[in-house]
């Protein structure tokens, strides 16, 4: 099986450890997952919705869960919505891009 990410594997295991330190069980270890994606992820960023431009301004810890997964909070002209990130087209060149790695790297089961 070929790697699929940008990210080395051995940097997305020092990340993934760093985030999920202390965190025991599925729901502690993706709430620290959130905090990690909230903390780091360079917002506001732009990103694609079946094919509409928005603009990612937030992660939305409260709406986020095991079940859904990471919900973004995103704004396309003066609305706002909430979005799975896996349904986010991120841009190819996206400086956050080890981020959002770490977190598919994670529900994977790295």
């Amino acid at each position: 099986m070929s790697w699929k990410f940008k990210t080395s594997q051995k940097q997305l295991d020092k990340m993934l450890e760093e985030a999920l330190v202390d965190a025991y069980g599925d729901e502690e270890q993706f709430s620290s997952i959130v905090v990690t994606l909230d903390d780091n992820l360079p917002i506001p960023f732009d990103a694609k919705v079946v094919g509409e431009t928005v603009e990612v301004i937030g992660i939305d810890e409260q709406h986020s869960g095991l079940g859904r997964g990471v919900v973004a909070i995103v704004r396309r002209g003066e609305k706002e919505y909430r979005v799975s990130l896996a349904e986010l087209e991120i841009p190819v060149n996206f400086k956050g891009h080890e981020w959002i790695e770490m977190y598919e790297y994670f529900v994977r089961g790295f």
